[in-house]
């Protein structure tokens, strides 16, 4: 039977359908450009454009200490992730400012800073406080874990590089929180007794220097700051929530005497690992007590023999990857 319909309109409903489908899809990339950002993804967005600056910055194109700095940089871009999306990227631009921006808040150029504007040992200390910030905020554990360590290592690089001069806190400990659940096994339990270990080695390392006197200065300024670490907030509501928890001796290696150096940077190294298990799994209140704790101990550690991880107590196979939206 011969359609009676004319050419044009047997072709309508082919064009209504092709206009149909090419307004759902114009609605969905509409609907995608403009939902929001995951909070997490902006922050580690701006971290991995911070760092991409820091290498671009031109202190690490001569120096002895460059190449160093930057494979630490390097290393701490690769677990960061991949590159962010342009809709991520333009993102987190809109919403910080670069750290190697004089006129940005931080570290540079303030009383107490590390160094002038353009200053490598400044710019790393401003980002060292920024990636702080981001690590107290983060929801996702391994990028808390990732952010934090890179905060502390930049730190402990800048002053270094600084000449050992103190720059701004890495973050401010608040008031203690109600003692919480998980007892002895808990995050915060965990630091708490590395750091007890630690103060004890490191006492009787400094009394034991023997072939190393040199050293003993430092060991003792290490147990000072292991002394303020336990009395924070944070480590005082680990103990009220752990009542189980002990201070106990800590047998020293069989060579602490002829090698007190080692023997104080394997202590420091598990308060390293400690604090960035704390990091990624402890209390939101614990973590600056965490970042402050991977702090001290890098400090420690690159008194002793110069020595700066790019993400202490982060495991090489860890990093913040995931499904990151572009």
């Amino acid at each position: 039977m011969t359609d009676p319909r004319t050419p044009a309109r047997r072709a309508l409903p082919l064009l209504l359908a092709v206009l149909v489908v090419l307004c759902a899809a114009a609605g969905g990339w509409w609907l995608g450009a403009s939902r929001p950002v995951p909070p997490d993804e902006l922050v580690r967005a701006a971290a991995w454009q911070g760092t991409q600056e820091l290498l671009a910055h031109p202190a690490l194109d001569a120096g002895p200490e460059a190449a160093g700095v930057r494979a630490d940089l390097e290393r701490q871009l690769d677990a960061l992730g991949p590159a962010p999306g342009d809709r991520v990227a333009s993102a987190a631009r809109a919403g910080g400012s670069s750290p190697t921006d004089p006129g940005r808040s931080g570290a540079v150029g303030r009383p107490g800073g590390t160094g002038e504007p353009g200053d490598l040992a400044g710019v790393l200390s401003a980002s060292g406080v920024e990636l702080a910030g981001h690590a107290l905020r983060a929801e996702d554990p391994a990028l808390a874990r990732v952010l934090g360590a890179a905060a502390a290592s930049r730190t402990v690089t800048a002053r270094q590089l600084g000449g050992g001069s103190a720059g701004p806190e890495l973050c401010a400990p608040g008031a203690a929180a109600a003692p919480g659940p998980g007892g002895t096994s808990s995050p915060g339990a965990l630091l708490w007794s590395a750091l007890d270990r630690a103060g004890y080695a490191l006492e009787a390392l400094a009394a034991r220097a023997g072939p190393a006197p040199a050293a003993a200065p430092l060991l003792l300024k290490a147990r000072e700051d292991v002394e303020e670490l336990l009395g924070l907030p944070a480590a005082r509501g680990v103990l009220a929530g752990a009542p189980g928890l002990r201070a106990g001796a800590y047998v020293l290696p069989g060579d602490a005497a002829e090698s007190p150096a080692r023997a104080a940077g394997a202590a420091a190294q598990d308060v390293q690992a400690a604090a960035a298990h704390a990091l990624a799994h402890g209390r939101p209140e614990d973590r600056c007590w965490a970042l402050l704790a991977l702090e001290r101990a890098g400090e420690l550690r690159a008194g002793l023999g110069g020595e700066v991880d790019a993400l202490p107590g982060v495991p090489a196979h860890d990093d913040a990857r995931g499904g990151a939206p572009r």
